[in-house]
């Protein structure tokens, strides 16, 4: 596969590409415009210099190199900044983008460095520093990158041009996700997005979802990486020239050979090759297309299809061996050697491949050179080189570099430690067979004996430990009791507090307002006057003791009922005088908190609330057709809300049932004596 950071960038870097090399008439206007330049001078001999440049860009056939370097250096004997940074800026792209020379690319900003001082276009110098970034985060000077990249953001800033701010944070972005910092890198990505959406910049949009399907795609995240990137290909789909459409494909593959889906994997390599032939990137993009797809033929059992394909690179085969694609000039060779049976070329190949792969510290590339190796050494019946190549595959898988290696090392000590205890184990049960035989009534009696102690040393301990977990079960439950009755008498002090005193000082204000006609004061007062007596109630319902049990729930469903867009069905029985004081708390709590979790995570549209009373039994009965959950025993043990209804029902010296499936709502039912 090609790293991602080529993957990610090339399209960005070609957007500007736009001269045909085999228009007729640019060699026309190209002697037109040296002739002018020859006749003039200064000022006009610069500008028609310029212009020149501008028609060859990019174009090696006209000596692109040469003819931009005389226009920087001519523009700056005239003092001429704008034109040179942009010249400068130009050469360096070129330099880096399209003929793949970073280093040189690096020499020519490090040595224009400190002429754009004055210079007054802040779009020029963005660009200027975002290229320059460029070079240092493609050479690995990670810092240096960042440092650039956050000049140019400045100067974008300055130049208040939305789409170069956004351009500048897509390369931060970027480089955030080629360094690991994923947190970074959505938080950029997703100012870049808005910036794009804003300005209406489809084809930034693409390239930032796509930057965005390939940060999931790092973290595992496949769906959200496959929901980016289809609403990017939608977008592109609509749009006239259709640039990044392979490389969506090329990308959405990628992600589907990671997951084991081959036939997505294939399709969409399909596709991608479909859209390369219409492509202006054919060139630079088709080679690794094609290698990757006939890479996903081979490999998938569909020999005479990758053959067909296979063809094509045969006949040209500098174009695929050259540059960012020989690393899959090989890896497609390797798949084709493997897939016609010819094991000692795959072997030669896969070597060569994964040599290659741990130059670059690719691990997932590794991680599949390491498989395929082990495929290679299997096929040939060496199982102990394809044993070895299958660890270090599931090592990579597992773990980064460093913590692989401690696993590797621990995992063959750990086996031969176990070896080595298992020859101990069979050694002393020879002997001791040996033994057995010289005196078995001995040993019998010996062996009875050992049972026997272990067995009464097990039952004591069995006795002992269910006494340990019985007594530490009592003390848990009298620990949650009390802290549940603290909290209660705590509510109920800050409730009769409020109620009393900062309720009273409350009313003497209002009536001294009103006494005053300070209606709006009186207002503000009053306000506050019932947010504290709704809080005092919320706290210790007070209706408890005038309304009685039965009223009080009857009333809390009522106030639930106004308060959220769901249907309640009620029917309370009178159990006024059935509790004590306490318990009457406990169940009314019970009740408000089943609800209450209800309304917040049920997402019901009706709730079923009965209270009813038979046989010296109280039942609650709360029934929901919400979302449900699954797994009803494990979620109450690691609820606390769960746990504190529990809790007050065990007060209650009651039972408890909770019945829940997804989809099908939840249904809660206690029961306590009378």
């Amino acid at each position: 596969m090609i790293p991602m950071k080529q993957l990610l960038l090339i399209p960005i870097f070609f957007l500007s590409v736009i001269i045909n090399a085999q228009d007729m008439d640019l060699q026309i206007k190209v002697t037109t415009i040296k002739s002018k330049i020859e006749q003039s001078e200064k000022g006009e001999r610069l500008m028609w210099m310029d212009s020149l440049s501008l028609l060859i860009e990019f174009n090696d056939h006209f000596n692109y190199d040469s003819v931009v370097r005389h226009t920087i250096r001519y523009a700056l004997e005239l003092d001429s900044l704008d034109i040179a940074t942009r010249n400068t800026h130009d050469l360096i792209y070129y330099k880096k983008n399209i003929i793949g020379k970073v280093d040189d690319a690096l020499e020519v900003f490090k040595n224009y460095l400190g002429k754009e001082e004055h210079l007054a276009n802040n779009v020029t110098k963005t660009r200027l520093y975002m290229y320059g970034g460029d070079c240092y985060i493609d050479l690995g000077d990670i810092d240096a990158g960042f440092e650039n990249y956050e000049i140019a953001k400045a100067f974008a800033i300055k130049s208040e041009k939305e789409s170069l701010l956004g351009d500048v944070n897509l390369r931060i972005g970027i480089a955030y996700l080629e360094t690991g910092d994923f947190a970074k890198a959505s938080e950029t990505l997703q100012e870049a997005i808005t910036t794009f959406i804003h300005g209406k910049d489809t084809s930034k949009i693409i390239h930032t979802k796509n930057s965005l399907s390939i940060l999931y795609s790092q973290n595992a995240f496949y769906k959200e990486a496959e929901q980016e990137r289809n609403e990017a290909i939608e977008l592109e789909k609509k749009r006239q020239e259709q640039t990044l459409l392979e490389l969506l494909y090329f990308n959405a593959a990628a992600d589907y050979r990671m997951i084991g889906d081959n036939k997505n994997w294939i399709a969409n390599m399909r596709l991608a090759l479909k859209a390369n032939e219409t492509s202006r990137y054919k060139l630079q993009f088709g080679p690794p297309i094609l290698c990757n797809l006939i890479i996903a033929l081979a490999a998938n059992d569909s020999l005479v299809q990758a053959e067909h394909y296979f063809k094509i690179i045969e006949s040209d085969p500098e174009t695929y061996a050259q540059g960012y694609t020989h690393d899959l000039y090989i890896e497609t060779l390797k798949q084709m050697s493997l897939a016609k049976g010819d094991y000692q070329k795959a072997l030669q190949y896969g070597k060569q491949h994964l040599n290659l792969k741990l130059a670059e510290d690719s691990f997932v590339e590794i991680m599949n050179a390491e498989n395929f190796m082990s495929k290679v050494y299997k096929a040939l019946g060496d199982n102990e080189n394809s044993y070895e190549h299958k660890i270090r595959y599931y090592t990579i898988k597992d773990s980064v570099s460093s913590v692989q290696k401690v696993k590797a090392l621990t995992y063959y000590q750990t086996l031969y430690e176990t070896e080595k205890r298992d020859l101990k184990i069979k050694t002393q049960e020879s002997d001791i067979a040996l033994l057995a035989e010289q005196d078995k009534l001995k040993n019998h009696w010996m062996i009875f004996g050992v049972i026997g102690l272990v067995v009464l040393f097990g039952f004591i301990l069995l006795v002992r430990s269910r006494s340990h977990l019985k007594k530490q079960k009592q003390l848990q439950e009298k620990l949650s009791q009390g802290l549940i009755q603290a909290q209660e008498d705590e509510r109920t002090r800050i409730s009769r507090e409020l109620h009393d005193s900062v309720g009273q000082q409350l009313t003497l204000i209002k009536k001294k307002a009103q006494n005053e006609d300070q209606n709006e004061f009186s207002e503000l007062t009053n306000t506050a006057l019932e947010e504290v007596r709704s809080i005092s109630r919320a706290l210790y319902p007070s209706s408890l003791k005038q309304l009685g049990l039965s009223e009080s729930i009857e009333q809390l469903l009522h106030e639930l009922d106004e308060q959220v867009d769901m249907f309640f069905s009620v029917d309370i029985e009178n159990i006024n005088d059935e509790l004590d004081e306490e318990k009457t708390l406990n169940f009314y709590r019970f009740i408000q908190e089943s609800v209450n979790n209800a309304i917040k995570h049920a997402k019901a549209k009706t709730l079923e609330v009965s209270v009813s009373k038979a046989k010296g039994t109280i039942e609650a009965f709360i029934r929901d057709n919400g979302c449900g959950f699954e797994n009803a025993n494990h979620l109450r043990s690691n609820s606390l809300g769960l746990k504190t209804m529990a809790e007050r029902i065990r007060m209650l010296r009651g039972t408890l049932s909770i019945r829940s499936m997804k989809g099908e709502g939840t249904t809660v039912i206690a029961k306590i004596p009378a």
